[in-house]
């Protein structure tokens, strides 16, 4: 449930050239990891990330770590409500720890979107996979047996509609927070949060390296740039042939060039032409005009809908050139271009809908009412679905009695997690951002969905 920007849902695409730096002293970090490792002497959990079957913290069988989910925000909050106002809601740490929205049988997580605004039917779309995700876990038992309580805050797409957003977290009772989408509205809520002490799994264009308690959820924009640089060279042939780069003139699409460029240089790539367009310009033909005189024959895309232009274009210019890149790998931007893409490559911070986890993923959906035998109506509700498995570990992780600081300590303990849709996750003190590689993927499936080329990858 990603958004590039307002007027196409990107899917966490883009987020940092650094990892998050998190130095802050934490009360619980020795206790959480000491309870990860009673699970497996490698200090992990072990369950099964797909149907969520797994262990609790102290070894014992326990209910499903991970799941789906959809109970009602609003009655889920009001029963939270209740239970605290009578006094049958304990806090669940026993060290002190800020419980906040942890009760004896619930824990409250607020998602932030932009629920309203001019993506909102996608963002609702994808929401969907969120409550099945919360559906399967409570119905499982819960989590450390705690059902999850799913509050939508809605960031509404805009700077200061992520600010309001934020604030609403801070009052309505939640354990933490997921922002898994926007480009303003995501930054400024992660902000926002941050400094306020509650824990927060964001999607961003780019971290701060100042956030303490946040933690990215997908492959940033300025490891995509760099990944890319070795896509282009070994998989695509790169060596001795011009390259261009042809970006967005925003940070998010900005942040490829400025990583792609000076590593494919450090290759041994020619980057022959680099040409900045505006957000949802009418026509490309001239900067196209000018990389085809300058002898491009690889051209790296860095945009979202604006791409579906930038290839009708060259195509439209009988522009014989390759065609790859980042950030428009959705499978709603093929289905609006179908044959436009053919043959069309590039990079994606998530899986495709041709692998076996869609077929799990797609059991799951249908088994709770939302159909989604049309893989090409998903909207993205697949990664959101990936990214709710994720969250569930990290519930997991925070223990039986769970509080913000062990939440924080317990998701530094994360490593190698996979769940078949997003790529490996490994966190730690000094690295919040989490993710590493990208998809490979090239255009099209019969029905216009993205087809895999292959496992997600640091560099090809």
């Amino acid at each position: 449930m990603t958004t590039t920007r307002a007027g196409a849902l990107v899917i966490s695409l883009f987020v940092v050239v650094s990892a998050c730096s998190v130095s802050t002293p934490r009360n619980q970090s020795a206790s959480v990891r000491a309870a990860a490792g009673r699970v497996n002497p490698d200090g992990t959990i072990s369950y099964d990330a797909t149907t969520g079957a797994g262990s609790t913290v102290d070894g014992s069988a326990g209910s499903p770590a991970l799941a789906g989910g959809s109970a009602q925000a609003a009655t889920g909050g009001d029963r939270a409500a209740t239970a605290e106002q009578t006094g049958t809601a304990g806090v669940a740490a026993t060290s002190g720890g800020d419980s906040t929205g942890v009760t004896a049988d619930s824990i409250t997580v607020s998602i932030v979107a932009g629920f309203s605004g001019p993506l909102a039917a996608l963002v609702n779309k994808a929401y969907e996979a969120m409550q099945t995700w919360q559906e399967d876990v409570n119905e499982a038992g819960g989590i450390h047996g705690r059902r999850v309580i799913l509050k939508q805050v809605d960031h509404k797409e805009t700077a200061a509609g992520g600010v309001a957003a934020c604030k609403e977290v801070q009052s309505n009772g939640s354990f933490f927070a997921a922002v898994p989408e926007g480009v303003e509205a995501n930054v400024t809520a992660v902000d926002c949060l941050d400094a306020a002490g509650i824990p927060t799994v964001y999607y961003a264009a780019a971290t701060n390296p100042n956030w303490k308690r946040a933690f990215a959820d997908l492959i940033t924009s300025a490891q995509g740039g760099r990944i890319m640089a070795s896509y282009v060279r070994n998989h695509l042939g790169g060596a001795g042939k011009k390259v261009g780069v042809i970006y967005v003139n925003q940070a998010a699409y900005k942040d490829v060039l400025d990583t792609f460029e000076p590593e494919a240089r450090n290759l041994g790539l020619d980057i022959a032409s680099t040409e900045s367009v505006e957000p949802n310009q009418a026509s490309f033909t001239s900067q196209l005009l000018k990389m085809k005189n300058a002898g491009v024959e690889i051209l790296v895309v860095s945009a979202t809908t604006e791409a579906i232009g930038i290839v009708r274009d060259a195509r439209s210019m009988g522009w014989n050139v390759a065609i790859t890149g980042w950030g428009y790998m959705f499978d709603f931007v093929t289905a609006a271009g179908h044959e436009l893409f053919k043959g069309v490559t590039g990079l994606r911070p998530y899986a495709t809908v041709d692998s076996a986890s869609y077929e799990t993923y797609r059991q799951h959906m249908n088994n709770r009412g939302r159909n989604r035998d049309d893989r090409t109506t998903d909207l993205e509700g697949f990664v959101t679905y990936g990214r709710a498995l994720l969250y569930g570990e990290m519930l997991v992780r925070a223990g039986a009695n769970p509080t913000r600081e062990s939440f924080i300590a317990g998701v530094e303990t994360i490593a190698n997690y996979e769940n078949g849709i997003v790529p490996p996750m490994t966190y730690s003190v000094d690295d919040h951002v989490g993710a590493s590689a990208a998809f490979p993927v090239v255009c099209c499936n019969s029905d216009f969905t993205w087809q895999s080329t292959g496992p997600a990858q640091e560099q090809f």
